[in-house]
């Protein structure tokens, strides 16, 4: 086991020092793979604290990173700032305890589904293209609904609804 890796603890040692507080800056490029763009990941700060129990340890950490999105709506570039907390518990029979892991992960589902430049983004229209958070157009754009189809739709009545024809 690599006992030179930041994440990587002695379980003795946080045992005999009655649990162990860690903050560290970790290399945004270790990370990089997690996202589909490997520009996306600036920074990422790790703190996790090791609390000493009966037969376990149990860590809680916090995971904070500053990425870099684009907008789902005007695909112009945000950057900010995400954090989110995690848990584990390690029993007493642990030689190391490899944190790396639950780091990853971690980092990983920091990244929001959407986000928005700002909350009133407007998007870029959607016959020109043009950002219209900076300029506005003319364009006129038609409205197509999925249910245009139906419209023109004829149905045949029937004569005596709900009795059954023998």
């Amino acid at each position: 086991m690599e006992d030179n890796n930041p994440l990587v603890f002695k379980y003795d040692d946080i045992r005999d020092r009655g649990g162990l507080t860690v903050t560290l800056s970790l290399p945004a490029a270790d990370y990089a793979d997690a996202f589909e763009r490997p520009d996306t990941l600036k920074k990422v700060d790790v703190e996790m604290t090791f609390s000493v129990g009966g037969d376990s340890v149990l860590l809680e950490g916090r995971a904070a990173a500053v990425l870099a999105l684009d907008c789902a709506r005007c695909g112009e570039p945000v950057t900010r700032s995400f954090e989110d907390a995690f848990d584990e518990v390690y029993p007493d029979s642990l030689e190391y305890i490899d944190t790396r892991e639950v780091v990853r992960e971690t980092v990983a589902l920091l990244a929001p589904i959407k986000i928005l430049c700002s909350d009133g983004c407007k998007g870029r229209c959607l016959v020109c293209g043009v950002n219209r958070n900076l300029q506005t157009c003319n364009c006129k754009a038609e409205y197509n609904s999925s249910f245009q189809a139906l419209k023109d739709l004829k149905v045949d009545k029937p004569e005596n609804p709900g009795k059954k024809k023998l």
